[in-house]
């Protein structure tokens, strides 16, 4: 951890010649001296007096110098204090997740926690969101990473990644080839409904209120708690259904499944990681909250 551009003036200073100064750091001559030009004319002072082979620094020149030999030491410091806690960053983290998130969302996540946090021993438990939240209110979990209406106001919560719900079809449904489909569309056609307590069920009550219509309104064939079940059991033909687009990249790509298109513009939900109170307990479960927080998900679609 340093800033390579104070490192190479120091060099240059130390050394006395900006061509030994580059071998030190594998850069030529002619790029060590690009780098002191972009510093002299950043902090609008001559640094170095170059006369002839002789490299003499200005009295602008050895305060700079003392100054980024402070600072340099500085950034090692930083650099084996933060090494430190991450060593002392150990311990259980137990977590819940609904199953999207915890087949889509977490192995990615998990993976570069774990890397950075090799000591953490993860337990992770998947449930619905409501069994989630139970688990989470009981004490079983440090933290759960939910999607839904979360409405207990004894729970944190943070927003974490956007989540698009998409309705689908096997291709060979009629309603596959269709522009849009109608609100008649839905009370004629069989759907796969997820199970009672998750954040899905949750989202298409909500939606189909919007339509001034109740799930007593369709003609509900099946109830699923497995969102990768629900894309299987469209696919066979059996159905529609509304699911995450995280589950059905592969079969969108591959062919197998069409996103019906919605009159109305596209639906979307949150995905949130949650705790008890204002903030997690443990240092374990701290660190891991604002990791995800500040995490960059690799999104295929």
């Amino acid at each position: 951890m340093e800033d390579n551009r104070l490192k190479a003036f120091c060099l240059v200073v130390e050394m006395r010649s900006f061509s030994k100064a580059g071998e030190a750091i594998f850069v030529t001559q002619s790029a060590m001296s690009h780098i002191i030009k972009n510093l002299e004319d950043e902090i609008g002072v001559k640094l170095i007096n170059r006369s002839g082979k002789k490299v003499i620094p200005t009295p602008a020149g050895w305060l700079f110098y003392n100054q980024s030999k402070k600072i340099l030491e500085a950034y090692k410091t930083l650099g084996n204090d933060i090494n430190k806690l991450i060593k002392e960053i150990k311990g259980p983290l137990n977590l819940g997740a609904s199953a999207t998130i915890a087949k889509y969302l977490l192995p990615q996540v998990l993976y570069d926690f774990s890397k950075r946090y090799p000591e953490v021993q993860i337990n992770l438990t998947v449930s619905n969101t409501e069994a989630i939240i139970n688990e989470l209110l009981q004490g079983n979990i440090d933290l759960g990473i939910v999607e839904g209406n979360i409405k207990n106001k004894g729970i944190a919560l943070e927003e974490i990644a956007d989540d698009e719900i998409v309705l689908i079809a096997s291709d060979e449904n009629p309603l596959a080839k269709k522009g849009h489909i109608t609100q008649q569309d839905f009370l004629f056609q069989p759907f796969i409904m997820p199970q009672a307590g998750s954040g899905l069920r949750e989202f298409i009550e909500d939606f189909l209120q919007t339509l001034k219509m109740e799930p007593k309104d369709i003609k509900v064939s099946m109830t699923l708690g497995d969102s990768e079940l629900i894309v299987q059991m469209v696919q066979s033909g059996i159905g529609i259904s509304f699911v995450s687009k995280w589950t059905v990249f592969s079969p969108i790509k591959e062919g197998t499944i069409k996103v019906l298109k919605l009159p109305g513009k596209s639906l979307y939900r949150k995905f949130y990681i949650v705790c008890l109170n204002k903030e997690p307990s443990t240092m374990v479960a701290k660190t891991f909250f604002k990791f995800i927080k500040d995490y960059r998900f690799f999104i295929p679609f």
